[in-house]
C-alpha cells in the first residue's frame, strides 16, 4: 500500500478536506489486518477531522492507537503518537505532547520515515517554547545540533523561520524579529501554508506592541475577526487593542458577545485566548470574568504565554494573574504572580516582557508601603527603565521613569519632583487640536527649528516625567549616533526654552529641568491644555455636587477638547500614550454627560455628544444604541433608521449579530467608571 505515502498529515487549511476524503476511500479499500496502514490512515483522518469535528478526530485517534499496537512496529505507533497530539492541542497535554513528539522524531530518525518528521518538528518546537524550556528550542533549531543534523532540510522551512523570529521577539531584538517575519512568510507561502497570512499576523502584532505601534494592524484583526468568528481569540485581540486606544466601550461590545469561560474551545489558542482575556477582564473591572480566568489560568502561571503552537509569545501566564489578582483586591497574591513573572521572563530571556513586569510590580510595591518593598521598588524601575533604553522600547522606558520618578525623594539633583499649583501668568502648551505656544507675556512662538518643536512635543507627551537624553535623541534623530548629537540637542532645547521664555530673563530650569542625563518639562511652572482637560475632567466625573452642577461642569471639560493631542504626530510612537489616556477620559466624561442629560430630559445634547463618541470610535456600542434611542425620543425616525442600519453593520463586522428592525438593547451597557 505504499499509494498512502502521497498522503501527508494536515491539520488545517483547504488540503485537510482532500485529505479527509482520500483517507476515508482508501480505509475502505484496506483490509482489516493491515493493521500498519489502518494505523497511518486514521492517524492521517484524526488530524483532519480536528477542527471540523473534534471528537469524530478523537476517536479516529483512538483507533489510530488500537490499529498501530495491533500491528506492532514503531512506524506505526510513531503516526498514532502523532494523531494523539493533534487531537489535543490544549495547555493541560503539553508535557505530554513534548514526550510523544520527541518519540516520533527518534523513530523517524531510526526508520527513515520522513513524512511524519515536519509535524512532529513543529509540536515539538511549540511545546519548548509554551514551557519555557528556551535552551532546549535554541538546540532544536541549531543547524549543527542533533535534531537538525539527522533532518538539515528542516533548516530551510517555515517552521525553523517562525521560531528564530519568536526567538529574536523574546530578546528584544525587534529588527531582527520583523525580518524573520517578512522571511517566514515568504517560506510559508512557498510552501502553500495555510495559516502563512495569520502567522504573519501574530507574529507581527506582538513585535507591533513592543514598539507601541500595534494600532497600525486593527485592519488585519478585523479581517481576521470577519473571516474567522468562531475564534475568539480575534475578539479579545481587537478588545484588547481597542482598549491601548481607550475606546472601552467597543471593548467591551466584543467581551459580552464571547461564550462564557468554560465554554471557549480547549485548543492551540485557549492560553492565549484566555490570558488576552485576562488583560482585557482586569482593565475594564469585570470582576466575575476575572475571578473565572484566574482559577482556570493558575494551573499553568510557570507558561509562556505563546501563539498559534508557539509561533510568537506574548510574554507570561503570570503577569496577567497578577493583573487579575490586582483587580479582585488581592494584592499579596498579584505580588506573588508578579514575582514569578519576573522569575520566568528572566529565567527564558524575555527582555521586553522581564522590564514589563519589572516596572509594574515596581508600582505594586510602591503602593504596599512595607519595609524594603521602597527600596526594592526603585531597584526593579531603574532596571525597568534601563532595559527600555538599551532595546529601545520606549514606551516600557517612559512608563518604567514615571514609576521611578514617583519613587524618588522631593528633589533629585535638578529635577525637582514636586507639582505645586502653576503660576497664573504662565507660558500655555496648547496639544488639544493645533499646536500652539504662548509665553507668559503673550508672545507666540513662531519655530524656525522643526527638531526644538518636536521636542517640546515629546516632553509633554512625557506628562512631566524625566526622559533620558539618549532617548529623546534617538527619538528626534533615529538614524545617527548620540555621541555626534550633543550640540545639535543642546541647540534644540536651547530654542525650546527661548519660545517659552522669549526674553531670556528666568533661569534656564525655569520651565525645563536638564540635569543626570535627564530632561522634563516642570508642568508645575507651565499650562498645558490636555493636562488641564484631564485633571478637570477626572474631577468632574467623581464629583459630588448637585446633578445640574455636575452636568455643567461635564459639559465646559468637554467643549474644551477641541480635538486628539497631538494629531499632527498620529505615527509617532512617543505620542500614543497620552493620546490613550486623553480618549479614555474623554469617552468616560461624553458618556457621563450624554446620561446625565438624557435623565434630565434633555435628549438634544445626548445626540450631539454620542455623535462625537462614533466619530472617534465607530465601534462603540453603548453609543449606537443611546444614539438610537434619542433620535427616537426627539422624533427623528429617519435618522434612527438610519443610525440602526450603521449600528448593525458596525455590529456585524465584528461577528455580533444585531436584528436591524428590533430596537437596539442596552442589557449589556454599562455605566462609565472613572479612570483609574
Amino acid at each position: 500500500m505504499s499509494y498512502t505515502m502521497r498522503i501527508a498529515l494536515n491539520f488545517s487549511g483547504r488540503d485537510v478536506f482532500e485529505q479527509q476524503e482520500s483517507a476515508e476511500v482508501l480505509l475502505a479499500q484496506v483490509s482489516t489486518d493491515e493493521h500498519d496502514v489502518r494505523a497511518r490512515l486514521l492517524a492521517i483522518l484524526a488530524a483532519a477531522r480536528v477542527f471540523t469535528d473534534p471528537d469524530a478526530a478523537a476517536d479516529a485517534a483512538r483507533k489510530s492507537a488500537h490499529e498501530a499496537a495491533k500491528a506492532g512496529g514503531a512506524v506505526a505507533r510513531a503516526w498514532s503518537l502523532l494523531a494523539a497530539c493533534v487531537v489535543d492541542l490544549s495547555c493541560a497535554a503539553t508535557e505530554q505532547r513534548l514526550s510523544m513528539t520527541l518519540e516520533v522524531l527518534e523513530i523517524a530518525q531510526h526508520s527513515g520515515e520522513s513524512s511524519i518528521v515536519p509535524s512532529a518538528y513543529f509540536l515539538h518546537l511549540a511545546a519548548l517554547a509554551e514551557l519555557g524550556q528556551i535552551a532546549e528550542l535554541d538546540q532544536a533549531l541549531c543547524p549543527v545540533g542533533p535534531l537538525m543534523s539527522t533532518f538539515p532540510w528542516l533548516n530551510d522551512g517555515r517552521h525553523v523561520a517562525w521560531f528564530r523570529c519568536l526567538r529574536a521577539t523574546l530578546d528584544g531584538h525587534i529588527e531582527t524579529a520583523e525580518q524573520m517575519a517578512h522571511r517566514a512568510y515568504a517560506v510559508a507561502l512557498e510552501s502553500n501554508d495555510p495559516d502563512a497570512q495569520s502567522v504573519r499576523v501574530g507574529q507581527l502584532a506582538i513585535i507591533r506592541w513592543i514598539q507601541g505601534r500595534v494600532e497600525e494592524l486593527e485592519p488585519a484583526f478585523l479581517v481576521a475577526r470577519q473571516l474567522a468568528p468562531h475564534e475568539p481569540i480575534w475578539a479579545v485581540s481587537l478588545a484588547w487593542m481597542w482598549l491601548r486606544q481607550g475606546r472601552r466601550s467597543a471593548a467591551q461590545a466584543l467581551i459580552f458577545a464571547l461564550p462564557p469561560i468554560a465554554e471557549l474551545p480547549v485548543d492551540r489558542n485557549w492560553l492565549s485566548t484566555s490570558c488576552i482575556l485576562a488583560v482585557v477582564a482586569a482593565e475594564l473591572d469585570e470582576l466575575a470574568l476575572a475571578q473565572e480566568l484566574h482559577d482556570a489560568l493558575l494551573p499553568f502561571e510557570d507558561r509562556l504565554m505563546t501563539i498559534g503552537l508557539g509561533v510568537t509569545c506574548w510574554g507570561t501566564v503570570a503577569r496577567p494573574l497578577g493583573l487579575l489578582a490586582a483587580a479582585l483586591g488581592d494584592a499579596e497574591a498579584a505580588i506573588s504572580h508578579y514575582r514569578n513573572a519576573v522569575e520566568c521572563a528572566a529565567r527564558v530571556g524575555a527582555h521586553p516582557w522581564l522590564a514589563e513586569a519589572q516596572w509594574e510590580l515596581a508600582e505594586l510595591l510602591a503602593h504596599r508601603c512595607q519595609p524594603g518593598d521602597h527600596d526594592e521598588a526603585l531597584f526593579l524601575a531603574a532596571e525597568a527603565a534601563a532595559t527600555g533604553r538599551a532595546l529601545q522600547l520606549h514606551g516600557i522606558e517612559g512608563a518604567a521613569s514615571t514609576v521611578l520618578a514617583s519613587l524618588k525623594p522631593a528633589t533629585r539633583g535638578g529635577l525637582a519632583q514636586t507639582r505645586p499649583s502653576v503660576p497664573r501668568r504662565a507660558p500655555r502648551i496648547t496639544v488639544l487640536g493645533d499646536f500652539a505656544v504662548t509665553s507668559a507675556e503673550g508672545t507666540v512662538a513662531r519655530w524656525q527649528s522643526r527638531k526644538a518643536r518636536q521636542l517640546l512635543k515629546i516632553l509633554v507627551a512625557r506628562r512631566g516625567a524625566a526622559v533620558s537624553r539618549e532617548t529623546v535623541m534617538h527619538l528626534l534623530w533615529p538614524d545617527e549616533s548620540a555621541q555626534r548629537l550633543a550640540n545639535r540637542f543642546s541647540v534644540a532645547t536651547t530654542v525650546v526654552r527661548r519660545a517659552l521664555d522669549p526674553t531670556g530673563t528666568l533661569p534656564g530650569d525655569t520651565y525645563l529641568d536638564s540635569s543626570e542625563g535627564l530632561i522634563r518639562l516642570r508642568l508645575d511652572a507651565v499650562r498645558v491644555d490636555v493636562e488641564e482637560f484631564l485633571t478637570e475632567a477626572n474631577a468632574a466625573l467623581v464629583s459630588t455636587a448637585p446633578e445640574a452642577t455636575r452636568r455643567e461642569r461635564l459639559r465646559d471639560v468637554l467643549a474644551s477638547y477641541h480635538g486628539d493631542p497631538l494629531t499632527d504626530d498620529q505615527e509617532e510612537l512617543w505620542a500614543a500614550e497620552l493620546r490613550r489616556e486623553a480618549h479614555i477620559v474623554f469617552f468616560a466624561a461624553a458618556h457621563a454627560l450624554a446620561e446625565s442629560s438624557a435623565a434630565a430630559d434633555d435628549h438634544l445634547t445626548p445626540i450631539e455628544t454620542y455623535r462625537r463618541i462614533l466619530a472617534l470610535d465607530g465601534y462603540d456600542q453603548r453609543a449606537h444604541e443611546r444614539l438610537i434611542e434619542a433620535l427616537a425620543r426627539v422624533g427623528s425616525h429617519g435618522q434612527a433608521a438610519a443610525a440602526r442600519v450603521e449600528y448593525s453593520l458596525r455590529m456585524e463586522a465584528l461577528g455580533i449579530p444585531t436584528r436591524r428592525d428590533d430596537p437596539p438593547s442596552a442589557q449589556q451597557s454599562r455605566p462609565p467608571r472613572a479612570p483609574r
